[in-house]
C-alpha cells in the first residue's frame, strides 16, 4: 500500500507570480493544517495525576461552512472502544469542551479519539490541549490532530517509510511517555524502537498490544538529549490503522510537548 506525505514546501519564483492576474477566479486550494474533514488524536485524558491534580482535555470545534454538519467522535481506551457519539454543529458555530472525554463520553482515564465529518466532505477545525489546574496555575500540553496519512507504517502489509516521534528529552528535568491508539476493530501489535545519541541501534524496544479500538501508554526508561521513537505496526489490522505519539513533560512545571509520530516516505 503506497502512502503519501502530507508535508511539502511550495516555492514560487518571482517570475511565476506574473501569471494571468486578470483571471476571474483564484486557484482552488485543498484544506490543510488545522482544517480537515477528519482528525486522529492518539492522546487525551480525564484522569487523576500526581499531587491531586486532574488532567482534562479541552477541545474546540469550529464549523467554518455555511451549512450544519455532524461530527462522529470515536473513543479509544485501554479496555477497547469507548463508544461513538455524534456532535452537531450549526453553520459557523464554535463549540468549546472544557473536559471533552467527560462531556461527550462520560469517560474517566486516558485514551485517544478520532473525529470525522459524517459525509467525509465538509471541513472543520479541531484544536485541543490536555491541561491541569494546580496551586501555582495551569499547565498544559497542546494536542496535534493527525491525518490519515500519518497512520503507523504497517510492516505486515509490506509498507515502507518511517513513523517517528523525535525531539524528545529524558534527563533529570524531563520525562517522556509514548503511546498508540488503534483506530480499527481488530487487535494489533505496534513495536516502539527507542533511540538516543549513544547508538545507531535501538537502546530500548517495547511492544504495545492494542485491543480493538484500544489505547496504551508507556514511559521511556532510557535517558538522552536526542531521543526519538520509531513505531512499526506488526499485524495487518484494519483500514484505519494505528496512530502514535511521544510527549515530553517538564518535571518541575508539568508543561508538556506532544510530538506525534508523523509519516515520512522512504527515499534512496
Amino acid at each position: 500500500m503506497k502512502k503519501t506525505s502530507i508535508f511539502g514546501i511550495c516555492l514560487l519564483a518571482t517570475g511565476l507570480l506574473a501569471t494571468d492576474l486578470a483571471a476571474s477566479e483564484p486557484p482552488a486550494r485543498n484544506p490543510q493544517g488545522l482544517l480537515a474533514a477528519s482528525y486522529f488524536f492518539p492522546s487525551a485524558a480525564n484522569a487523576q495525576g500526581a499531587f491531586g491534580v486532574t488532567f482534562k482535555t479541552r477541545l474546540v470545534l469550529t464549523n467554518p461552512t455555511a451549512s450544519a454538519i455532524s461530527i462522529i467522535a470515536s473513543l479509544n481506551t485501554g479496555t477497547g472502544s469507548g463508544g461513538l457519539q455524534t456532535i452537531a454543529l450549526a453553520a459557523g458555530e464554535t463549540r468549546v469542551y472544557g473536559n471533552f472525554l467527560q462531556d461527550v463520553f462520560t469517560f474517566t482515564g486516558g485514551g485517544g479519539f478520532s473525529l470525522a465529518e459524517s459525509t467525509d466532505s465538509k471541513p472543520f477545525y479541531a484544536v485541543g490541549e490536555v491541561y491541569a489546574d494546580a496551586g501555582n496555575g495551569r499547565f498544559s500540553t497542546a494536542l496535534v490532530g493527525m491525518s490519515a496519512d500519518d497512520r503507523v507504517v504497517n510492516l505486515a502489509n509490506l509498507e515502507t517509510g518511517f513513523s517517528m516521534s523525535t525531539g524528545l528529552v529524558v534527563d533529570g528535568s524531563n520525562r517522556v511517555n509514548f503511546g498508540c491508539a488503534n483506530m480499527d476493530a481488530t487487535a494489533v501489535a505496534v513495536r516502539a524502537d527507542v533511540y538516543n545519541e549513544t547508538s545507531s541501534d535501538p537502546v530500548a524496544t517495547a511492544t504495545l498490544n492494542l485491543l480493538p479500538n484500544g489505547w496504551e501508554q508507556q514511559s521511556v526508561a532510557v535517558s538522552g538529549q536526542k531521543v526519538k521513537i520509531l513505531f512499526w505496526q506488526l499485524s495487518s489490522g484494519g483500514m484505519n490503522g494505528s496512530y502514535c505519539y511521544g510527549v515530553k513533560v517538564n518535571n518541575q512545571s508539568g508543561d508538556g510537548t506532544s510530538i506525534p509520530a508523523l509519516y515520512a516516505p522512504k527515499t534512496n
